[in-house]
């Protein structure tokens, strides 16, 4: 494998990771457990952070600029799918 391989791998496996520790905590049978895996959950999303950072530094993800335009429709539509939702209340 690549060092690129292992480090998307490593950071697919933490996205992971991180979503069930989700799971986990709101099935937390009582507050020593659900503060136990909290505490590891946030240790998760650190290292999970760390390294995306290394993969957007090694070119593994790149950002690129979008139209402004673009934005402002994708912002306007989203607005009205949220003002759509909370009428329905």
């Amino acid at each position: 494998m690549s060092d690129k391989e292992y480090i998307m791998d490593t950071l697919d496996t933490l996205k992971c990771l991180s979503v069930n520790m989700t799971y986990v905590m709101n099935e937390a049978s009582c507050d020593k457990l659900y503060k136990e895996y909290l505490s590891m959950f946030k240790e998760i999303n650190k290292e999970t952070k760390e390294v995306f950072d290394l993969a957007y530094k090694l070119g593994y993800y790149t950002l690129e600029a979008e139209d402004e335009k673009k934005i402002k429709s994708a912002l306007k539509t989203l607005s009205q799918e949220l003002e759509s939702c909370c009428e329905t209340k």
